[in-house]
């Protein structure tokens, strides 16, 4: 896929297809430049417990108010120091939601939470020995039925990826979607849907091999998974996107 438009979400938040990658999305040359920075930014109380980052994930401050409230704190902020770092280049964010604001009819902006805008782009850093087992990443499973949370029909996950393994970090989804119905059986086991065995999946999967500067894009309610780095490491930034609609926004969050 050379670019993103319309049809191409649309497709994939309709499972169509079930992963989209853009080769090139951001320059190599960009890429290597602005991860050598990323490097340095890495928060040691930040962590999404598989990988390292520069700040914490929605799903790690959900149940922690003071880190909850510090997510929220450095939503903008974080962008902003992206686009500092990225400089003279633009960021790869910035990239990311003006091109995901052009091709959707309703445009695109930051996830908002109790009235408060949600990071997006954070960085994951993946190094040797690491991996993400098969999950799903699903908003409302993880929040519940709050009142002032916009409600998604679809879900993508999205990696821009500045640095990639020498061996292994490759990219695992399956065409395959475990079902709320079908979760709810399996909640209390697998707490937000993390951690399914491979046996309950189907044997034929699709494994990504990114590229420096590659995008990728998943539907979230397929499973899928980060295959274990056994040599280097890997570094994306990464984030969500939702869909409430065609004539609504995509809603942005990490």
């Amino acid at each position: 896929m050379e670019s993103l438009d319309q049809q191409v979400l649309a497709d994939l938040f309709d499972l169509k297809y079930i992963a989209v990658r853009v080769p090139g999305f951001y320059d190599p040359m960009y890429s290597k430049s602005l991860s050598g920075l990323l490097y340095q930014e890495i928060d040691d109380s930040a962590s999404g417990g598989i990988y390292e980052s520069n700040i914490d994930s929605f799903w790690n401050v959900m149940k922690d108010k003071e880190r909850r409230e510090r997510y929220f704190n450095v939503a903008l902020p974080l962008q902003q120091r992206l686009r500092r770092l990225s400089a003279p280049y633009p960021s790869p964010v910035d990239l990311l939601r003006l091109a995901l604001d052009e091709a959707w009819p309703g445009g695109a902006g930051l996830m908002k939470m109790s009235g408060r805008k949600m990071p997006f782009g954070i960085t994951r850093l993946w190094r040797t020995g690491s991996e993400a087992l098969p999950h799903q990443d699903v908003l409302h499973r993880e929040i519940g039925e709050e009142d002032d949370t916009v409600r998604l029909v679809s879900q993508l996950g999205v990696n821009i990826y500045l640095d990639t393994a020498d061996e292994g970090g490759e990219l695992e989804t399956w065409d395959h979607v475990i079902t709320d119905e079908a979760y709810e059986d399996l909640r209390d086991e697998y707490e937000g849907s993390y951690g399914y065995p491979r046996s309950m999946l189907p044997e034929e999967s699709l494994l990504i091999s990114p590229e420096v500067g590659d995008l990728v894009m998943v539907n979230t309610t397929c499973a899928h998974a980060v295959r274990k780095i056994t040599r280097g490491r890997r570094m994306t930034v990464s984030g969500f996107v939702g869909n409430s609609g065609t004539d609504q926004p995509l809603r942005c969050w990490s």
